[in-house]
């Protein structure tokens, strides 16, 4: 019960920091908006599962820049470590894309709802893609 509430205490202390508390857009970000899925992103170390084209429509690269902002206190700087959150790795092998997008739009506490504020529906699609590709 001590733990649970910590946990709890301790996500409400993140959500309420300055960090990552703004509104972030591709636009105001100065990111490239994707045209089509995620296959190849060079140097970044993101990975392509080969199933985007069925499933994805965010851009992973400006999902990366998001999860940072607004994630990686929980869930750790890739989102591969885990913390106070659970580490992410392989989540596609538990979520697909639309189940994804539907957590981080309507999450169970202790994790934050950041949906529709601070975060918009094209910074939930491309943080899902960040997190499909881990």
């Amino acid at each position: 019960m001590t733990r649970t509430l910590s946990l709890a205490l301790a996500c409400a202390l993140v959500v309420t920091l300055p960090l990552g508390c703004t509104k972030s857009t591709t636009a105001e970000s100065g990111a490239a908006q994707a045209t089509g899925p995620v296959t190849d992103v060079g140097s970044t170390g993101l990975k392509s599962s080969g199933n985007e084209a069925l499933s994805t429509t965010g851009d992973a690269v400006h999902g990366k820049a998001i999860f940072s902002q607004n994630c990686s206190a929980c869930h750790g700087a890739t989102g591969t470590q885990g913390g106070v959150g659970p580490s992410l790795k392989h989540e596609k092998t538990r979520k697909n894309f639309a189940q994804t997008v539907a957590w981080i739009k309507n999450p169970t506490p202790p994790m934050p709802k950041l949906f529709p504020s601070p975060l918009g529906e094209q910074d939930v699609q491309d943080a899902a893609a960040y997190v499909q590709s881990l």
